[in-house]
């Protein structure tokens, strides 16, 4: 198969200079020109606009231009075209400034042969494709990055209607797999979900803009997604790509807030245990005196529950504001792991008096020391297994505790349950200040939903991550890395190494 023809654009007023040009490029037999050539260099600028060339030859001397201003008026009418400026001006400085100005290269009449001249132009058209490529790419990679940053959902798919495209909010919300969404079929990333048109409906349309609403409504808290679906056609007027936008509207669509602040979180917390007090110093008022001492021991035992609960929620929003990186960074210590974790297991263990634990730890022999306060491990720890057992619904609770190296020197912490899971939009949100999962804020969930912000900000001022797997009625599973000794020693020694002053 004979490749094609290389179709160059020749603005050359000389018909001699013309008619050498092709003779030149005949000489080569391993390469085929089609030349079309102008006069002048308006007609150059139209011609380009009536057909698609490869490669542009400019005379730098035509009539109605002359000078470089005939290479920068052409180069800014079309960028795209790679161009080699051809002219019998044996000139050093005005050939630099061509190339400067965009030009592929610079070769001068009569100087050239035929190898030399095919050489240039097929380098110049090699040239302007890998400029254009790079460009492309660096575009691409901007795009990417600011669509992965965007809170709402992205999801692009090519003709055959299989995913090429998906951003981390439309991964959460779609719950589509990790790592392996891509050439997924988008009715397999839509079918845990209903939706307001039927799928074959949806993937037999061919409107350009079509809008619907993705629910799952069989779960507590539901989940209503609005969505825009946008198709492109090429020019057959056959599918290329389509673009899914989606956002969460649950929020609306419940007339509550799940992302409750200060304002909203705290008056539901604090009113249940105000409420039982006031009920309590109300009723001793009027309960017989006689009664009242048969009774009090009970009523101290309510009244000392509900303040701890009111003294706690004081304290989780006193550590809530005051933690910071800086305090954190200037308290690290080696900390043993076993001890803390010891206490951990017993603490919620003692919390949940009515609920039968069975709580399993594993220790690696070599995750033995961390990089963390006591306090700091103790919290985190804290945080994640108290919430195994207190969102818990099933008898008995199983909760799994494990600890071991990762080989980079740093431990890898996990704690494993058989709760009731979280839903996937919910992945990040959960680690956001005064966030609970719950259909609306009714302040009987316990806590304020602070707990796993503060255990994330640990972490991260450790130089860890935290982060959470989990599946709707299967359980979750929290894991979280901090340093070990071999990590933090080799961070001082990189440290001090950058910190010590050359020897002279």
């Amino acid at each position: 198969m004979e490749a094609r023809p290389v179709k160059a654009l020749l603005v050359e007023d000389d018909p001699d200079d013309a008619f050498l040009l092709g003779q030149t490029l005949k000489e080569v037999a391993s390469a085929t020109f089609e030349l079309v050539r102008v006069q002048r260099l308006s007609e150059g600028i139209s011609k380009a606009a009536e057909e698609p060339f490869d490669v542009a030859l400019l005379d730098l001397t035509l009539p109605d231009s002359s000078g470089l201003e005939t290479f920068v008026d052409f180069h800014a009418a079309w960028p795209e075209l790679p161009t080699v400026v051809l002219t019998g001006l044996d000139d050093e400085q005005i050939a630099i400034r061509a190339v400067h100005e965009g030009a592929q290269d610079y070769l001068v009449k009569g100087a050239v042969d035929g190898a030399l001249l095919v050489r240039s132009l097929r380098y110049a058209i090699e040239r302007q494709r890998n400029t254009h490529y790079r460009a492309l790419l660096t575009e691409r990679e901007r795009f990417d990055a600011a669509v992965s940053q965007m809170s709402d959902g992205i999801v692009v798919t090519d003709g055959e209607w299989r995913l090429t495209i998906a951003n981390r909010a439309a991964c959460l919300l779609l719950n589509l797999p990790e790592d392996a969404w891509r050439g997924v079929p988008l009715e397999d990333a839509l079918k845990a979900f209903t939706l307001s048109t039927p799928i074959d409906s949806l993937l037999a349309s061919h409107e350009s803009v079509a809008a619907l609403e993705i629910s799952r409504q069989d779960t507590r808290p539901p989940l209503f997604i609005d969505a825009r679906l946008s198709r492109l056609f090429d020019g057959s007027g056959k599918l290329s790509s389509t673009v899914l936008m989606v956002r969460d509207v649950t929020d609306e669509r419940l007339s509550r807030h799940v992302r409750s602040n200060f304002f909203t979180m705290v008056p539901h917390k604090l009113r249940t245990p105000l409420a039982v007090l006031s009920g309590y110093l109300e009723l001793t008022r009027h309960m017989p005196a006689g009664r009242l001492t048969g009774e009090w021991d009970h009523i101290r035992d309510v009244c000392e529950f509900e303040l701890s609960r009111m003294v706690d929620i004081v304290q989780k929003l006193m550590d809530f504001e005051s933690l910071s990186t800086w305090q954190l960074a200037e308290e690290m210590r080696r900390t043993e792991v076993a001890p803390v974790i010891t206490d951990v297991v017993a603490t919620v263990r003692a919390r949940y008096p009515d609920k039968v634990l069975e709580i399993e730890t594993e220790i690696a022999e070599d995750a033995s020391r961390v990089d963390c306060t006591p306090e700091h491990l103790r919290f985190v720890l804290d945080q994640v297994v108290d919430n195994a057992a207190k969102f818990a619904d099933k008898d008995p609770v199983s909760i799994r505790l494990t600890a071991e190296p990762d080989g980079r020197g740093w431990l890898k912490f996990a704690v494993l349950d058989n709760g009731p899971g979280i839903p996937h939009e919910y992945f990040d949100r959960i680690f956001e200040g005064f966030v609970q999962v719950e259909e609306r804020v009714t302040g009987q969930v316990p806590g304020l939903g602070v707990g796993l912000a503060l255990a994330r900000q640990i972490v991260e001022a450790c130089g860890g991550t935290l982060g959470v797997q989990s599946t709707l009625g299967q359980g979750s599973i929290f894991h979280f890395t901090l340093p070990s000794g071999f990590a933090r020693r080799n961070a001082m020694d990189d440290n001090a190494a950058a910190e010590a002053p050359l020897a002279d």
